[in-house]
């Protein structure tokens, strides 16, 4: 009906229910968690063959079902985006499995953990403006209400709510901006739009389209001043969904960015990318700084996702087919480094029960698997080489000097300097002589835990050294999402 991976995901979130049902009966909560485990894991599989058609050239289809009427274009950047967004939900339900195994309600929890990456992928598969927004209310409706699932946080319901009404008003503000552009063009496709927009002059009514659509989208991708939501409901988050909300969910705000500049937008880009310039440096400055002054490590680390969204923001900026690919690359890069550091804290926080960073002193003693993990995923989000942090951002920075924009590469560098200073204070906490009384007594993560842990830590370390797949990949993204009005118009 859609792509055969966003089939599947629909498919397995419809029957969730049954599995929730078997595993009531029989009174396992790992039914539900082996069987989302699954279900993600199948579509990523189902991957390859979309890929396979993606390599030859965009695939598009309309699909109709009843009154709705859906418009799918999947090409290299939409299979590279849904790639990372499943291979950290496989991750994030098999950590579930022995994170949730106390929960009574897990069932729902996956059954929502389902829906929220269907519409992620629903998101990047879209072809129109209108079939994307339907997928994005699914993903963040589904997203509001996992903030809420903690195991047993007081904050987590005001986290959720405060997540509601600002991430609602971006969507009421992203309508408006698609009402807009409907409105002048005519169509809500993306190659309708790139048709539209590739040769006209600017007019009011475009900047006003492109600004509200910054302000709406840039509420989901934490972009400063519209941040303040992101560290309540990470922090507040039960751990797997921090790992996706701060790995994926909210680069998919820079990904609906990316798409709209290069089609809707392309009359207003000189007027458009320096805006998005000044927001990329006060957004790296602001989530860099902010870490400094927390003592909750996992407000630190959802702190630092708003820096590095910042770099990803600056290569969105730069606008060249080299600086696109340093985005998508951290995009990939990020989800491994703050999807394994959120899934280490998190197990430290089921052994301790605690979040402070100064309870976790010499944790590394009782649990030298998942802090050796954590300091390899933090060395990473530092940009250290020969992590695969490293390669993303020089790719950013190098795209910096080639367009002369040196200041801006020189505020990347020196923000990746930056962020070592807190990164390194956790590390230093944990490699303590002393252990904490919230240590004393503790043992690592159970295996269900440190499979994923471990997996996604092996893959920061081979991709640092062997970045070529990836980065291939996300040329070939970058490539497409640039020439995307050449491809339309012959």
């Amino acid at each position: 009906m859609f792509a055969l991976p966003l089939d599947l995901l629909l498919l397995f979130t419809a029957l969730s229910p049954l599995a929730g049902i078997l595993a009531a009966r029989m009174r396992r909560n790992a039914i539900s968690g082996v069987y989302s485990a699954a279900a993600l894991a199948a579509a990523a599989v189902s991957i390859y063959p979309v890929y396979q058609g993606a390599s030859a050239g965009a695939v598009s289809s309309i699909v109709n079902v009843g009154a709705f009427t859906s418009y799918m274009r999947v090409d290299m950047l939409a299979v590279a985006m849904s790639a990372v967004f499943l291979m950290l939900g496989v991750a994030a339900a098999v950590y579930s499995i022995s994170y949730m195994s106390k929960e009574r309600s897990s069932p729902l929890y996956y059954s929502l953990l389902l829906s929220m990456i269907s519409g992620m992928v629903g998101v990047v598969y879209s072809g129109d403006l209108f079939t994307l927004f339907v997928f994005w209310e699914m993903m963040c409706i589904s997203s509001y209400v996992l903030v809420a699932f903690s195991r047993g946080g007081g904050d987590s319901v005001e986290a959720a709510f405060k997540y509601l009404v600002m991430s609602g008003a971006g969507s009421a503000t992203i309508l408006l901006g698609i009402s807009l552009l409907y409105g002048m063009s005519g169509t809500l496709s993306f190659e309708g739009l790139a048709l539209a927009f590739g040769r006209s002059e600017p007019s009011l009514w475009i900047y006003v389209a492109s600004i509200v659509s910054l302000i709406g989208f840039g509420v989901k991708a934490a972009v400063v001043p519209l941040h303040t939501w992101l560290p309540d409901a990470h922090s507040a988050a039960p751990s797997p969904i921090s790992a996706l909300l701060s790995g994926v969910v909210i680069e998919v705000g820079i990904y609906a960015l990316c798409r709209l500049c290069f089609t809707a937008f392309l009359p207003v880009q000189p007027q458009w990318l320096p805006i998005v310039m000044v927001l990329s440096v006060v957004t790296m400055v602001v989530g860099n700084v902010m870490p400094l002054l927390q003592g909750d490590v996992k407000r630190l680390l959802a702190y630092s996702s708003i820096g590095h969204m910042g770099y990803m923001l600056a290569g969105l900026s730069i606008g060249t087919q080299l600086a696109l690919t340093g985005t998508f690359l951290h995009i990939f890069n990020h989800a491994l480094m703050k999807g394994a550091a959120f899934l280490c804290v998190g197990a430290i926080i089921y052994r301790i029960g605690s979040r402070q960073i100064g309870d976790m002193s010499g944790i590394a003693r009782r649990m030298p698997i998942t802090a050796t993990a954590l300091a390899i995923s933090l060395f990473a989000l530092i940009g250290m080489p020969p992590l695969n942090g490293f390669i993303s951002e020089l790719t950013i920075v190098t795209a910096a000097f080639q367009s002369d924009l040196v200041w801006l590469g020189i505020a990347v560098i020196l923000n990746s300097v930056l962020s070592a200073s807190y990164y390194l204070r956790v590390i230093r906490v944990m490699l303590q002589p002393t252990a904490s009384e919230a240590v004393q007594g503790t043992k690592d993560a159970p295996w269900l835990m440190l499979l994923p842990i471990c997996a996604l830590v092996g893959m920061i370390v081979i991709f640092g050294l062997w970045p070529d797949p990836v980065m291939d990949l996300m040329q070939r993204s970058a490539a497409g999402l640039i020439t995307l009005l050449s491809q339309v118009t012959g």
